[in-house]
């Protein structure tokens, strides 16, 4: 008799046990297209069917998607200190326009590439958000600026550019991007002289440069777990090692005070 009631007790928790695997791995699937935002198909079987939660390859795979994620939501904002800086002081003072034009273009080739490729729009989101960002900067600088006509037509002109990209075939886009490389670091060397020229970073944001150094750095460690593109690779090292330089040069004029005018 004492058997056969041990024998029931055993028979009842591996009921239960049974029970709460089929409700836990039913969950797992409901679940499992949020979790595909952060990792592949096969991490999801290790970690959470097959529990090794310690598994190098799909942690670095979680780690990066989630930095990719964190870069495109800071990337809403990172030209927002800018934009502000510019409102407030009502003036672009020490800026280049070239920068912002080369910086602009640059971005939108960035957008269509990746878009055309199919790559994971956390790898290269921030780039799309940025040119929204840009579009604001060269408004404003048209309208400091007295040209007023120029800044109607940026509004229009970017995304009919960035639609007429995403038409043209992956080899001439590719192409476009190799061009990039040399348009985006002189986009970077441009701002660079200016402030080498002035002796003041002027009207250049400190948090702003601050958050490209870091999204940067971020972006690199991204790339390199989720896309095997050296082009993009290239891309990002050229623009963190110039945007270390900027970042440099605002602890070089920290105390440097830009002149109250319009523009340079």
């Amino acid at each position: 008799a004492v058997v056969s009631t041990q024998s029931a007790h055993y028979g009842q928790d591996t009921n239960l046990f049974e029970q709460g695997l089929a409700m836990y791995l039913e969950l797992i699937k409901t679940v499992t297209p949020l979790l595909l935002l952060f990792m592949t198909q096969e991490c999801v079987d290790i970690i959470f069917v097959n529990f090794n939660i310690l598994h190098a390859p799909c942690l670095k795979l979680i780690i990066s998607k989630a930095l990719g994620y964190a870069i495109v939501a800071g990337s809403m904002l990172v030209k927002f200190p800018q934009i502000l800086k510019i409102r407030g002081s009502e003036s672009v003072a020490g800026l280049s326009l070239a920068t912002f034009m080369l910086e602009a273009f640059c971005a939108m080739i960035v957008v269509a590439y990746n878009y055309v490729q199919g790559f994971p729009f956390s790898t290269w989101g921030e780039s799309f958000f940025i040119l929204i960002q840009l579009v604001i900067l060269l408004s404003q600088f048209f309208y400091y600026t007295d040209k007023k006509a120029l800044m109607f037509l940026t509004v229009p002109t970017v995304p009919a550019v960035s639609f007429f990209l995403t038409t043209l075939p992956l080899d001439y886009l590719a192409l476009c991007l190799t061009a990039s490389l040399p348009l985006m670091a002189l986009s970077k060397v441009l701002q660079i002289v200016a402030n080498l020229r002035n002796g003041h970073t002027g009207q250049l944001s400190f948090i702003t440069s601050f958050m490209n150094f870091g999204g940067c750095l971020a972006r690199l460690f991204t790339v390199l777990q989720e896309v095997d593109d050296q082009l993009i690779l290239i891309n990002i090292c050229t623009v963190f090692s110039l945007n270390a330089v900027i970042l440099a040069q605002f602890l070089l004029y920290w105390n440097v005070e830009p002149p109250k005018v319009k523009a340079q």
